[in-house]
């Protein structure tokens, strides 16, 4: 696995750049990427000089989606959870582990970002599929 962060963050005028960076696996999000995402949409908001976040994807492609089976699929880490209260998915089996992590990282982090305050731009190429659509949508 890469040593790079999965997300990449930089201002530039008054423009907060957010790019997803595992162009490798053509930017499959796991519970890192969505996490350090949620980072840096708070990063982008609490700057007052930032006035528009741009969200794009490094490589071909915007996002290939939840991440279903990369190497960096972190189904049984834990997180601290920010998006909705609700049980940890580690340690559970079946529909406890599957609904309380799709609630947490991808259902209520995209809730989340449907709030930011300030305009977001999805700037999409290549695949958007699934998860990725999901994302782009919500922003």
């Amino acid at each position: 696995m890469s040593n790079e962060p999965v997300v990449t963050y930089e201002v530039t005028g008054a423009v907060a750049r957010i790019r997803l960076n595992r162009p490798e696996y053509r930017n499959a999000q796991n519970s890192a990427m969505t996490y350090a995402l949620d980072e840096a949409f708070q990063k982008a908001t609490d700057d007052d000089t930032v006035a528009v976040i741009v969200l794009s994807g490094n490589g071909d492609h915007f996002s290939a989606g939840h991440d279903i089976g990369t190497p960096g699929r972190d189904v049984d880490v834990e997180f601290e959870r920010k998006a909705v209260i609700h049980w940890t998915h580690v340690g559970k089996e079946g529909g406890d582990l599957r609904y309380a992590r799709e609630a947490e990282v991808y259902m209520g982090m995209c809730r989340r970002w449907r709030e930011v305050p300030k305009p977001v731009i999805a700037m999409v190429h290549g695949a958007c599929i699934a998860g990725g659509l999901m994302l782009a949508l919500d922003l």
